[in-house]
């Protein structure tokens, strides 16, 4: 099993009645070049028992699957993948979400994909499509297909909308570590990938190779609210999207939100311009305050 190309990464959090979907699409893998490794984050359900179904059933399988279960103290979803950044051993790590399915050649086409480009060894991965279904994406299309590209350029700059299925070099990942703040549970994942985005180019292929379920829209009051009440690691977050790398619009924004954060989480106007972009800070300061007490008053009034 330790010659597998690909580890699935699948955090959970008391999803064990959305957990049979998923475990499904991967039993039906035309290739099973992979290790499912499952990061229970402190579930109270019957996760566990679960999955150890699913690992004794594997075992009796014709065409099985290597099956890793961790469970953890509840910590929020990137402290799960803190964990699988140092565990994860083969070549690529791929996150799919307890509530989501795989078409069924992804892994193939994976596999197809990394195989055949050339000079792996100076990118970070390849960003594939989500979709609602087989034929309907999710967003936008990569702006090129099968192009190697950068994160930051085609994701931000360039306006590419709408969440992705992206597979990455376990050994490029191993350095990094998302912050992690007692009594915060939340900060986007993207955290990760402009840090290697900012080292890396990645492959873009314009395929749908994983399926999900939401709502089509902009933030729920209440995704908003989860935000303010996570200020330190979603400042931490702004203030990456604030470099160079990033169009002057995007740094404006993300300043705005920098500030905004930093005020949900009681830091000091010495401690907000404690940051390498003094200037942005200043030129953004005080309609980055009237827009915290706008929504300090609609979301947390």
């Amino acid at each position: 099993m330790e010659n597998k190309l690909v580890t699935i990464v699948t955090p959970t959090y008391n999803r064990a009645d959305k957990l049979p979907l998923l475990y499904e699409s991967l039993c039906n893998q035309t290739s099973k070049d992979f290790i499912w490794l499952c990061i229970d984050d402190g579930s109270t359900d019957n996760t566990q028992d679960l999955i150890s179904t699913y690992i004794h059933e594997q075992k009796n399988s014709e065409s099985p699957f290597s099956i890793q279960y961790l469970k953890k103290e509840n910590g929020g979803k990137h402290s799960a993948l803190n964990v699988a950044f140092r565990k994860v051993q083969t070549e690529l790590l791929f996150i799919v979400d307890s509530d989501d399915v795989l078409i069924p050649d992804a892994i193939n086409t994976i596999s197809e994909d990394w195989k055949q480009t050339h000079n792996r060894e100076k990118l970070c991965g390849i960003g594939y499509l989500r979709g609602y279904s087989t034929n309907q994406r999710i967003g936008d299309a990569y702006t090129q297909n099968f192009v190697i590209s950068n994160f930051i350029a085609e994701r931000y700059n360039k306006g590419v909308d709408g969440d992705k299925a992206e597979v990455w070099v376990t050994e490029k990942l191993r350095d990094f570590q998302y912050p992690e703040v007692k009594g915060e549970r939340f900060i986007s994942e993207s955290v990760a990938w402009i840090w290697l985005a900012k080292q890396y180019d990645m492959l873009f292929v314009n395929k749908i190779i994983y399926i999900t379920e939401y709502l089509v829209g902009g933030l729920s009051d209440s995704g908003r609210a989860l935000r303010f009440k996570c200020p330190h690691l979603m400042a931490y977050g702004s203030l990456m999207t604030m470099s160079k790398e990033f169009s002057f619009k995007i740094r404006m924004k993300e300043t705005l939100l920098y500030i905004v954060y930093s005020l949900f989480g009681k830091k000091s106007l010495g401690e907000i311009f404690d940051c390498p972009y003094k200037l942005l800070v200043c030129i953004n300061l005080l309609p980055g305050y009237l827009l915290y007490r706008l929504w300090k008053h609609k979301y947390m009034g």
